[in-house]
């Protein structure tokens, strides 16, 4: 049986997540150079800067070029940030964090078209046991609850966000929901 380590601080989260420890995810650049270098696949959509830093600002749906003035104007504090695809957040089911504290607890928001923070603020609600698990059984395909109760096993009493969407998105096929971050800190 494989040990996993607890995610104890962004930076380990960072390095893991673009390892693909945590599953599925959306498309994600290293660096906002790595991004820039990547021509094939750079300018089809929106992107959203994230920060390498706990609780940092974050940057959603910049474009290709929002991503080029943000380089140039942040050089000196680029190594924080790493580029990721938005999400269709404009067919959004339901997003949140949810955690097995020791019973399961989802704080979630079912707000249309925004990221999850956003939609968190706008729209908050906290559920536990039997109805937080039915609600995220309704929305969440097969694969992708199966998929979420191995993180909740695997790292005992983390947070783990996600997004769920009424499409298949991201980085596995056949499922419907990424897993933005796992973690302990």
């Amino acid at each position: 049986m494989i040990d996993y380590p607890p995610v104890l601080t962004k930076a380990d989260f960072v390095r893991r997540f673009q390892l693909n420890e945590f599953g599925n995810r959306g498309m994600v650049w290293n660096t906002v150079d790595d991004y820039l270098a990547d021509i094939e696949n750079n300018q089809k959509g929106l992107y959203h800067l994230r920060n390498r830093v706990a609780g940092g600002p974050t940057h959603y749906n910049q474009t290709y070029e929002d991503v080029v003035y943000f380089e140039h104007d942040n050089r000196s504090k680029i190594k924080q940030w790493y580029v990721a695809a938005m999400a269709p957040h404009h067919r959004n089911l339901i997003q949140g964090e949810v955690a097995l504290l020791p019973e399961i607890t989802l704080r979630y928001s079912s707000v249309p078209d925004v990221p999850m923070r956003e939609a968190l603020a706008i729209g908050e609600k906290h559920v536990t046991g039997i109805i937080a698990n039915s609600l995220l059984r309704y929305y969440l395909c097969p694969n992708s609850y199966e998929w979420l109760q191995i993180l909740l096993e695997r790292y005992s009493g983390h947070v783990v966000e996600f997004s769920s969407v009424s499409c298949n998105w991201g980085t596995l096929p056949h499922y419907n929901t990424v897993f933005w971050e796992v973690r302990l800190y």
